[in-house]
């Protein structure tokens, strides 16, 4: 797991694979507080479906899948996406950011404070042997998303994320989203 902001110095990004792949962001306790105080979400009703790390220090928030291109390209363009106001109006912000806005600051045109709320997570990934763009890569990280978001609930998913307690975090985050444009 490396912190978003190492992933920001220069040359950082290379140490993460031109392959196809999945990823997880993580928040530690306090961070993750902010976003389901946000989201209007108890921490007792949903304790049990977060995916947590060993030492229960940090919940993963979001997963994701990069086949139609490398994990490489595809956290580059969450972590370093320009952040203008064209790309909010067009709708071509990385949805990671659009949730993270909306949420910590309900407005999606603030750049600056989604990059310092994101300088504070972390982030791994999980290369596949497979070629980007090919039908196997698209399938397998399918699976694999779609597995883990029917056994764990992670908060700013919204497509594909059928966990049973998604249900009201997605209608409210949607709200948010909407709302922040």
């Amino acid at each position: 797991m490396i912190n978003i902001k190492q992933l920001r110095t220069k040359g950082a990004l290379q140490q993460v694979p031109n392959k196809p792949g999945y990823y997880k962001w993580w928040a530690n306790q306090d961070d993750f507080k902010t976003i389901i105080d946000k989201l209007d979400v108890q921490y007792g009703t949903i304790e049990p479906y977060l995916d947590k790390s060993a030492d229960d220090a940090l919940i993963c928030i979001y997963i994701g899948i990069a086949a139609k291109e490398s994990l490489r390209k595809r956290l580059d363009w969450h972590i370093n996406d320009p952040h203008t106001e064209s790309r909010v109006k067009n709708g071509t912000l990385s949805t990671l950011r659009q949730s993270i806005s909306s949420v910590i600051k309900g407005n999606q045109f603030d750049k600056d404070a989604t990059n310092d709320f994101m300088n504070r997570l972390y982030i791994e990934w999980f290369e596949i042997d497979a070629p980007i763009k090919s039908e196997k890569a698209k399938m397998e990280l399918h699976t694999v998303e779609c597995t883990a978001m029917k056994n764990y609930l992670y908060v700013l998913n919204i497509q594909d994320n059928k966990h049973k307690a998604a249900k009201p975090i997605k209608t409210q985050l949607k709200l948010i989203r909407k709302k922040s444009k």
